[in-house]
């Protein structure tokens, strides 16, 4: 797990987890499947969380919108609360750098990382479209052992982004990144971690 989730080295880390324990192996497989499925369906994030407040929308590497499973490479634009990006439209975008499965007699593994990126829709602009810097990385794991199910949330290195060439970025970044950094981001995702446990377990309990 240490080669997936990436090395904190600087700035702020975060993390969340739940675990759902069910009554076999067997109900435990189903249930991996179906968080494994319902992780890659990012234009359905939104629901898994009580109190909806980010909304994600799976792109191309255009930009434009796309209703599948997420793959290795693809964009997610994110609309968060509070004052949106000025040089992007209101939107940050994270691409998808790496996605891991691995799966042995004692346990199956699921996982996927997204790092904040420049706005595809205008690949002229080199900027990070994000409140945090480009180290910055948010990775979600899906482990079973046995009968068991964790799912974890791992944010890693969350610098605020205050180098963009847009003074208006830079302003508005500081603004949601320090929200973020004193916890305003923690209860986005923890509600989207516990929602996914709660689907799963409503589902096959």
């Amino acid at each position: 797990m240490k080669n997936i989730i990436p090395e904190q080295k600087e700035g702020k880390k975060l993390d969340c987890f739940e675990s759902v324990d069910f009554e076999s192996t067997v109900i435990a497989d189903t249930a991996f499947d179906s968080a494994c499925y319902h992780l890659s369906q990012v234009n359905h994030w939104y629901e898994l969380a009580t109190i909806p407040a980010t909304t994600f929308q799976l792109t191309d590497h255009n930009g434009s919108p796309i209703d599948r499973a997420l793959a290795l490479h693809d964009y997610i634009r994110l609309d968060i609360p509070g004052p949106g990006l000025p040089s992007s439209a209101g939107y940050d975008w994270v691409n998808v750098v790496n996605i891991t499965q691995d799966s042995t007699p004692e346990y199956k593994l699921y996982a996927l990382t997204l790092k904040p990126c420049p706005d595809p829709r205008h690949p002229e602009n080199k900027d990070t479209a994000h409140f945090f810097e480009g180290v910055s990385s948010s990775t979600f794991l899906v482990e079973q052992r046995r009968n068991s199910i964790l799912i974890q949330y791992a944010g890693r290195n969350e610098i605020i982004n205050v180098e963009n060439h847009n003074l208006g970025d830079n302003i508005r970044n500081l603004i949601i990144g320090m929200a973020a950094k004193v916890g305003a981001s923690y209860p986005q995702w923890k509600l989207l971690v516990k929602g996914l446990a709660n689907h799963i377990r409503s589902e096959h309990s």
